[in-house]
């Protein structure tokens, strides 16, 4: 077999592949033999069918497979004998079988890139300090409420509040598209988390024991709640409301009493310090991750390489599903929600090059440094998840490698190692504190 390696761009080579006419004799002489001992015509016992005839009937199928099996060898060897690293299946052109000639063909395959990195030692870098302030702590506190919360049967009136949490069956129209939900719960208090932006307001003074209830009201426009699905944008709804469940909340008031019940603090005074503490143990964690950010970038900026297209195509795919994921868990159908996919892309696709650059030039960073992964590393690592998941190490360890996920947390490690290397070399200097004018005032 002869093989000739060039290249079209770093990181992507074209393969020229030859192999002589008695190799692919032979294989043809394997697939016939096969097909013979499948087919039954009839005149012929099983395995007896002629060669001759064999080849009118089916030729054009048997050198179809021939030719893939010849291009899969011949691609995986020549791959390995010019140490061709592919990240995406390669595209072939011109593969076709000539009786009694070399079979040729030619495959475009993008390639892992080749990085050698440089300037990665003590860079300049800024680092906000940590800061809790006082709008932070109150919706600390709000979230605490929100926890001791009690949903309690509705008594003394017959219409929903605005302090209620309803469960509601809907039919309707939204402008000329129908609209159906079951068992949709609204949380009246919190009409910015509503599902459909407008139905909160519409529903109070809705009777309790309403059923196909009609109400009508217009959704805002996009420019009013970005939320807002762009076909639905300032459309009129008319929807017909069957109350399931309904509940009156209610809310601790902030005093020492609610501060006990947390079972935190005895005061709220106490309380408010402690969830300061923590508040503020996160704000330096995540002043830590902007840090790394920008190291990141700094990182890029003085290393420029290419990557294959087919890897950003692939780190695309991954934001869009991570973006209907987040969705999902609000409650909204990406494909309702107005989204343009190819927008998306083009609008996300510098940085998912970047990400994707980022991740080799780390990677190649860590070989040349010999950042290494240790099984106390990972075990360190697992508790700190199992504790976060309440699971065991040795169950949430079998659902790793179960789900094929525990090299993927190595890499990770290995990676935060390799960061962290670096930004002890760097040259980090406090940052001077960001004031907002609503603060100023």
């Amino acid at each position: 077999m002869q093989v000739t390696v060039s290249e079209i761009s770093p990181v992507e080579k074209k393969v020229a592949v030859e192999i002589p006419w008695l190799y692919v004799s032979q294989k043809l002489d394997e697939a016939y033999k096969d097909l013979s001992r499948g087919v039954a015509l009839k005149g012929f016992r099983k395995g007896k069918v002629p060669r001759p005839m064999l080849e009118k009937m089916f030729s054009r199928q048997v050198e179809q497979e021939v030719v893939k099996q010849l291009v899969q060898e011949s691609f995986i060897t020549a791959a390995n004998q010019h140490d061709i690293q592919p990240v995406a299946e390669p595209i072939v052109d011109d593969a076709h079988l000539h009786k009694g000639q070399p079979f040729h063909y030619s495959a475009r395959v993008e390639v892992r890139s080749v990085v050698e990195p440089k300037e990665y030692d003590g860079i300049e870098l800024g680092q906000r300090a940590a800061n809790v302030s006082d709008e932070d702590l109150d919706s600390a506190l709000e979230r605490k409420r929100q926890e001791l919360t009690e949903f309690k049967p509705i008594e003394g009136r017959a219409e929903l509040g605005p302090n209620d949490v309803v469960v509601v069956d809907v039919t309707g129209n939204i402008g000329d598209r129908k609209f159906d939900k079951e068992a949709m719960m609204i949380d009246l208090t919190e009409p910015a988390r509503e599902p459909l932006p407008g139905i909160s307001k519409a529903l109070v003074g809705l009777p309790i024991a309403a059923q196909q209830h009609e109400v009508t009201f217009v959704l805002p426009t996009k420019e009013e709640n970005k939320d807002v699905a762009a076909e639905l944008s300032g459309a009129r709804a008319v929807l017909k409301i069957s109350v399931k469940e309904s509940r009156e909340k209610q809310m601790p008031a902030l005093d020492d009493e609610f501060a006990k019940d947390t079972g935190e603090a005895d005061t709220l005074a106490e309380l408010r310090e402690k969830l300061r503490g923590k508040l503020l143990e996160g704000d330096e964690k995540q002043a830590r991750e902007e840090v790394k950010g920008d190291l990141i970038k700094e990182l890029l900026k003085r290393n420029a390489f290419v990557v294959a297209p087919a890897l950003v195509e692939r780190q695309l795919d991954n934001m869009i599903q991570r973006s209907r994921l987040q969705l999902a868990m609000r409650g909204i159908d990406y494909r309702s929600a107005g989204l343009d996919e190819q927008r998306m892309r083009d609008e996300l696709r510098e940085s998912a090059n970047d990400e994707v650059r980022a991740a080799f030039l780390i990677d190649a960073i860590a070989e040349k440094e010999k950042v290494e992964v240790s099984e106390a590393d990972v075990e360190k690592k697992l508790a700190e998840l199992a504790q976060s998941r309440d699971k065991s190490v040795p169950r949430l360890k079998a659902e790793l490698q179960k789900e094929g996920r525990l090299d993927s947390l190595k890499h990770q490690l290995r990676e935060e190692k390799t960061l962290d290397l670096l930004l002890s070399r760097a040259k980090i200097s406090e940052k001077a504190r960001e004031v907002s004018s609503s603060s100023e005032k």
